[in-house]
């Protein structure tokens, strides 16, 4: 095993920017999200939710709405009356967002949905200033650069508008990323694309990215969930069928994807027989904070939205 390889093979996937695109691993899961992930993950998002005001009338900013699952239950809250703004890139994601959110709309004249199909950065950078009450990030700020999109977050809200975050920690799936390391530096050549991910070490690092962004953080803490598969083709099924694998598609050669697979699965067998159990923990942070009710100073004045260096 050569780790040394595997760093030589990471830059010059670098120098040439073949970053992995998380897509096409959604498109994937669309159809088997909210089986796998919804059912798991899916309380922890709606618990982030309740960490922030949401009343009839506002209007609600979301930022990689998925299958609509906080979708909906925002649009629930607003209880006839307001205004939804989601986006997701992923067109097999949003297809069962629409078939899910839309028709909780149909019959209420002031409630005002809209789900798009997009890029979030350039999403929001495209909502006027000061428009938004409440926005939302689930699950997707780390394909960000977070301080940028949380300044552009800052300058959309209107002063006191609030912001809730909920994201994968950086130690997640522990078990699982080490097989796949160990997989690719036996064999580098099998990494094809850098899967590039901001995930935060802990809760504190996403309240510093909310505080670089000119936001006061309201809460913060961290979290873990079990996932609920014990042997490793429960585990390999799991990951890839829950989205947990996003950007797995375009970061591995595709004629040898199987193999990258089984050779994955054959490393968790090992961990399995070695410790006699399988636990996969999915560590995860919460952060809302808030724009300043006071925008004379820091950050929320900016009308660009821009992070000073």
């Amino acid at each position: 095993m050569s780790r040394i390889g595997l760093a030589v093979r990471a830059l010059r996937l670098a120098a040439t920017k073949a970053h992995a695109d998380p897509t096409a691993d959604y498109d994937a899961a669309s159809g088997d999200y909210d089986t796998f992930f919804s059912p798991v993950m899916g309380g922890h998002s709606v618990a982030a939710l309740d960490d922030v005001p949401i009343s009839p009338g506002d209007t609600v900013v979301e930022l990689a709405c998925g299958t609509g699952h906080l979708t909906a239950e925002i649009t629930r809250r607003l209880r006839g009356r307001g205004t939804v703004l989601a986006v997701d890139k992923s067109p097999g994601m949003l297809g069962v967002a629409k078939r899910k959110v839309l028709p909780l709309a149909e019959d209420a004249p002031d409630l005002r949905v809209e789900l798009s199909e997009g890029d979030m950065d350039g999403f929001v950078r495209g909502i006027p200033s000061g428009r938004a009450d409440v926005v939302v990030v689930g699950w997707a700020i780390c394909y960000t650069k977070p301080p940028r999109l949380l300044a552009e977050i800052n300058r959309i809200l209107r002063p006191g508008g609030h912001v809730v975050v909920i994201e994968t920690r950086a130690d997640a799936h522990h078990a699982l990323t080490g097989a796949l390391e160990r997989v690719f530096a036996d064999d580098p050549s099998l990494l094809t694309g850098l899967i590039r991910v901001a995930l935060p070490k802990d809760a504190a690092t996403v309240a510093r990215w909310f505080a670089k962004a000119g936001l006061t953080v309201r809460t913060q803490r961290d979290g873990a969930q079990t996932i609920p598969a014990h042997t490793p083709a429960a585990v390999m099924e799991w990951v890839q069928r829950s989205g947990a694998a996003a950007g797995f598609k375009t970061a591995v050669d595709s004629d040898r994807e199987q193999l990258v697979l089984s050779r994955i699965e054959n490393g968790l067998a090992e961990l399995l027989d070695r410790q006699g159990t399988l636990e996969i923990e999915h560590t995860f942070v919460v952060v809302t904070g808030a724009k300043p009710a006071d925008v004379r100073t820091g950050h929320a004045d900016r009308p660009d939205g821009v992070v000073p260096a």
